[in-house]
């Protein structure tokens, strides 16, 4: 993940493991995405396990090759919303649009 222009603190704050949200929380990172101009590029999806630890799961949104990113955002929005579930983290992946 590139970022050029800083993570909000509250925002970052609310990463339950780095860059790992909960659904809320992650529809409030695409929020940031969206108003500060940085390009979507996908979502990665972890589930918690029964000993606590991490599974990066094999379900996961790569829009690298979207060009609208506005279109992008939206599939982001829906695709967590489908995915949610109890013990899923989200990890929004974003690069400046600069770059």
């Amino acid at each position: 993940m590139v970022i050029s222009k800083e993570l909000p603190q509250a925002l970052a704050a609310k990463a339950q493991r780095r860059s790992w949200y909960a659904r809320e929380d992650a529809e409030q990172l695409l929020d940031w995405i969206e108003d500060s101009g940085q390009r979507f590029l996908g979502i990665d999806v972890a589930q918690k396990q029964g000993d606590g630890s991490w599974l990066l799961t094999d379900e996961g949104l790569d829009l690298a090759r979207q060009t609208d990113n506005f279109e992008a955002v939206r599939r982001g929005r829906q695709f967590i919303v489908e995915y949610d579930g109890e013990g899923r983290m989200f990890a929004p992946v974003w690069q400046d649009r600069d770059q």
